[in-house]
């Protein structure tokens, strides 16, 4: 008695199927193709569109940080060059006084 054989012995329907797309069907086989590279491409570009839209986001964080840096260091600098904060200090630390128009000398050439 011999032993019954299996579906794939009997019937190579994997053989069958792989030989029918690439011998007969190349049109299908290339669109097939075609649709896997198309839906990575779609999968890398959303990934790679995401990434710059964080990207983005973080920029604009980083952009107004140095905005309202920059306001601050205007402000200071605005303040530490006011008249009347050197002239008192050079008159109460630094002990000085305005030139009298007695003590004015004109050099004239």
């Amino acid at each position: 008695m011999t032993e019954p054989l299996s579906n794939s012995e009997r019937y190579p329907l994997q053989n069958v199927v792989i030989q029918d797309l690439f011998e007969m069907n190349k049109t299908v086989v290339a669109l097939i193709l075609l649709i896997v590279v198309t839906a990575v491409s779609t999968i890398w570009v959303t990934y790679q569109t995401r990434m710059l839209v964080a990207e983005k986001g973080e920029l604009i964080f980083e952009k107004q940080a140095f905005e309202n840096e920059y306001v601050n260091l205007k402000l200071e600098e605005t303040t530490l060059s006011d008249n009347t904060r050197i002239e008192a200090i050079a008159t109460v630390r630094l002990g000085m006084a305005r030139v009298k128009p007695e003590q004015e000398v004109v050099i004239l050439e």
